[in-house]
């Protein structure tokens, strides 16, 4: 499959069940996504990129792909074939890959995430890479938890956004409940 005309990075709005959110496309794939409606492009585009088209081009199929994963549906490699990891180092790749995995309804906590990634000792880089999720709800980090609770979910906070007027803590609260999971 070779690179289409029309592959310029955008943005479109899914329509969420927490509101409209912006998500950046890019060379048919989901760059970014904000957890704040107010955002424009979510993340800088990176040139040069050679690989085939991906299978995410327009909102239709954003929001095909993100009522799939948020029901279970979604394999883990559907998932990464419509992700574009290029702005990740090759350590937040490695977890954003074993995150992909981690399956609707379940949790896993910083240090199991980080032996599923391959590296056993690197919680707190594992909670690092999380806390810089381009793609968060699709690459799950609402269900990475502290080994004694909830943990954190820092990508909303540092940008400011409160959702639905909700601390970050309780939205990630709120996403888990959505599937199924409480955690104190």
């Amino acid at each position: 499959m070779g690179r289409e005309a029309g592959t310029a990075a955008r943005t479109v709005t899914w329509r969420s069940p927490w509101g409209p959110l912006p998500v950046l496309l890019a060379n048919g794939r989901i760059r970014a996504i904000s957890l704040d409606p107010r955002a424009a492009a979510v993340a800088p585009a990176t040139a040069g990129d050679r690989r085939p088209l991906g299978p995410i081009r327009t909102a239709a199929d954003v929001s095909r792909l993100m009522r799939r994963a948020t029901d279970g549906t979604a394999s883990a490699r559907e998932i990464a074939a419509a992700c574009d990891f290029s702005g990740s180092s090759p350590f937040e790749r490695m977890v954003l890959a074993a995150l992909a995995k981690v399956r609707r309804g379940r949790v896993v906590s910083y240090g199991q995430l980080a032996a599923a990634a391959g590296s056993p000792r690197a919680a707190r880089a594992v909670g690092s890479a999380l806390g810089k999720n381009p793609i968060p709800i699709l690459l799950p980090c609402h269900r990475v938890v502290a080994a004694n609770g909830i943990g954190g979910y820092g990508g909303a906070a540092d940008r400011g956004w409160r959702p639905g007027g909700r601390d970050p803590i309780a939205f990630k609260r709120a996403l888990l409940a959505s599937e199924g999971v409480l955690v104190r």
